[in-house]
Formats: structure tokens, sequence, C-alpha cells
């Protein structure tokens, strides 16, 4: 049996375990807990984070994106939006509960790292992917399909 073959099946194990789970959450009702927020100085709320059932969840201009299986994660994207909204000369509050940033902090440890050092890695991955993604688009060309 080929390597790329177990890979295949545990990917879909998980999808199927995800989707198993997301729609049992929906069946019984499991209330979207925040556990963050992102706030402008205006007292807007910009994104905020938390957890749906057993996924940590965020939720951008009313609209929550797919879940995720790392609170650590959750909290870089939020900083990144703050960081996006700063550079927009939008000032922001991020507020974190401690259920959010204990959870954080112990999935950093299993890696060996303080919760700084693992958001720190997560931006620079997040930079990293940005980059690769402006290149191919770079090389590809303009799209033939944009007026």
């Amino acid at each position: 049996m080929s390597q790329h073959s177990q890979a295949k099946r545990a990917a879909r194990k998980k999808r199927e375990k995800k989707a198993a789970n997301a729609a049992a959450s929906r069946r019984t009702g499991t209330p979207f807990v925040a556990h963050a927020q992102l706030v402008d100085d205006a007292g807007a709320l910009v994104a905020a984070g938390g957890l749906y059932g057993d996924e940590w969840v965020m939720v951008v201009a009313g609209r929550a994106l797919d879940g995720i299986d790392s609170p650590g994660l959750l909290i870089a994207m939020l900083k990144h939006t703050a960081s996006r909204c700063e550079s927009e000369g939008r000032s922001t509050t991020l507020r974190m509960s401690p259920v959010l940033e204990k959870a954080a902090a112990e999935e950093a440890a299993e890696g060996g790292h303080t919760l700084e050092e693992w958001l720190a890695m997560l931006e620079a991955e997040r930079a990293e992917h940005a980059e690769k993604k402006r290149a191919a688009a770079a090389a590809a060309g303009p799209d033939p399909n944009l007026h």
C-alpha cells in the first residue's frame, strides 16, 4: 500500500469526522460561544472568534469562515485582521477570553514554543504563503477574463 493511499484515506476520514461533527452540532443546536472580539475605536465589531461545537470559528462581516482546528491560528487570523485595519488607519482592540488564550498556549507548548513564538511562526507562514500566491499570480500574467 502506498503512502499516498494512506494519506488520502486519513484525509477522507478526517473530512468525514468533521462533517459528522458539524451535522451533529447543527442538529443539537450547539450555540456559538464567543471567545474573542476585534472592535474598532467606534465600538463596532470588526471580527469575532469562538467555539462552535468542537471547532474554532472566525466570524467576519457576519459570515463564519470554515472551522479551524487550531486556537493559535484563530488568534493569528484575528491579529492579522487587526493589522490590516491598522494599515488602513482604523484602530482596533482585540479582546480574548482566558479559555482561548489557554488553549492556544497549550497548543504552542505542545510544539515546544511560547504563545508569542507560535503566533510569530504562524504569521511568518501566512506571509510566505501570500508571497508564493502573489508570485504565482504575477508569473501567470493578467487574467484574460478581466476587462
